[in-house]
């Protein structure tokens, strides 16, 4: 049981960091810079390894990332990717499906093989080259919606197009991630049949879950009318919400994946616009702490000079082979260069997949501090630099037709 001290400490921990969070955002509105880099700098300004290890009152300190801050955080996280459901139905997913596909596919496997072969070029042991190229997989679709939100643009078919392609780059990244476990664990590498099934399991069991919620959820709103009073939408959108996203982990994928499903099989219910409106109250709560929480993961201290000659390595390479391995094939597939410059600019950023992977590479002992402390900062950087990369794509005037 945790104890009523811990959850105190929780509580304060996380009221801290939405104010701040909230206050840095709309100053950096202010001057036209994306209020998601306020969120994400008030946690690094406050995080533990920074003014937060200043931050203490009668001997404990008021920013403390525990398990209680955490479990906000993912929520946030949880909740982002349900609102970015809710833009899209399931009919504009399929009408952008094979393009999403193939963006995000190359936007796997572009990412790994360049991690992977820097990592080893530098010196670092086989395992660790494999976390690092786990973690470049990941694209932080919440960091990009919320972007295209404050740019007004997620109804755009680029946009959609982004935010598809970056779920089908984090169910793949997942799976990157088993085969990259498995590999660890019995010391050799897989064939490439092995790496085939695994990956083609994960993706099956989310299009699976999709399909399922798609079917299921209109025709459970559609009931609620005979039991209806004030709030039955809302309570019934958070159990689909969170039920998804619990079922998404059971079958081995990110619960966050499983949330962006039941937002699309809510997209097309006549609730749509009751259910649009209660999660954007939400978020304006759990939000600012996934970004913060990103931000205050990062820890100064461990910032040694091989890690810094690392950091800057990887961050060249994530940025690049994201814009290349999505944003090549993108202009391709829409024929467009400034959709396609967009869409590889939106893939940038980094994040709570990334932050996962990196997890699991510390805890289990296969990347030293100094990896971590890089990759954090890979994940760091790149979601300063993505928001601003898509900013500076939607100045470039929309001159060319696209085809989706």
């Amino acid at each position: 049981m945790v104890s009523s001290e811990a959850v105190l400490s929780g509580i304060l921990t996380v009221s801290i960091l939405i104010f701040f969070a909230k206050i840095l955002a709309g100053l950096f509105s202010r001057f036209r810079i994306p209020a998601v880099l306020g969120e994400l700098s008030a946690g690094m300004i406050l995080g533990p390894s920074a003014l937060g290890a200043y931050l203490v009152f009668s001997g404990h300190s008021l920013i403390e990332i525990s398990d209680f801050v955490l479990f906000f955080a993912e929520v946030g996280a949880i909740l982002i990717l349900f609102s970015a459901g809710l833009e899209m139905t399931f009919a504009e997913f399929r009408a952008a499906g094979f393009n999403s596909f193939i963006i995000g596919t190359l936007g796997v496997v572009l990412p790994f093989f360049s991690g992977f072969y820097l990592t080893l070029h530098v010196g670092y042991p086989f395992t660790s080259a494999l976390i690092v190229a786990a973690t470049l997989t990941a694209t932080s679709i919440a960091i990009t919606l919320k972007v295209l939100e404050e740019l007004k643009k997620t109804g755009e078919m680029e946009a959609k197009v982004m935010i598809n392609s970056a779920v089908v780059d984090d169910v793949l990244g997942l799976a990157v991630l088993a085969v990259v476990v498995s590999v660890i664990g019995v010391g050799r590498a897989p064939t490439v049949l092995e790496v085939a099934s695994k990956l083609t399991t994960i993706l099956l069991l989310w299009l699976t879950l999709l399909v399922v919620v798609v079917l299921t959820v209109p025709r459970l709103l559609k009931l609620l009318p005979k039991w209806r009073v004030e709030g039955t939408d809302e309570a019934a959108a958070t159990v689909i919400c969170f039920g998804s996203a619990s079922i998404a982990a059971l079958l081995g994928l990110s619960p966050i994946v499983g949330a962006y499903a039941a937002g699309m099989g809510l997209a097309g219910s006549q609730a749509l616009k009751t259910v649009r409106e209660y999660i954007e109250k939400i978020n304006l709560v759990f939000a600012p702490v996934f970004f913060a929480v990103i931000g205050a993961s990062l820890n100064f201290g461990s910032f040694s000079p091989p890690a810094v000659t690392l950091l800057l390595l990887l961050v060249a390479a994530a940025v690049l082979s994201k814009i290349v391995g999505c944003g090549v094939p993108a202009m391709v597939l829409l024929k467009n260069r400034t959709l396609g410059w967009r869409i590889g600019a939106g893939m940038v950023s980094r994040g709570e997949v990334g932050l996962v992977i990196a997890g699991i590479g510390l805890t289990s002992g296969v990347i030293e501090e100094a990896v971590y402390a890089a990759l954090i900062g890979v994940v760091i950087l790149t979601t300063i630099l993505s928001p601003i990369l898509l900013k500076f794509a939607y100045r470039a005037p929309r001159r060319e037709k696209s085809k989706s």
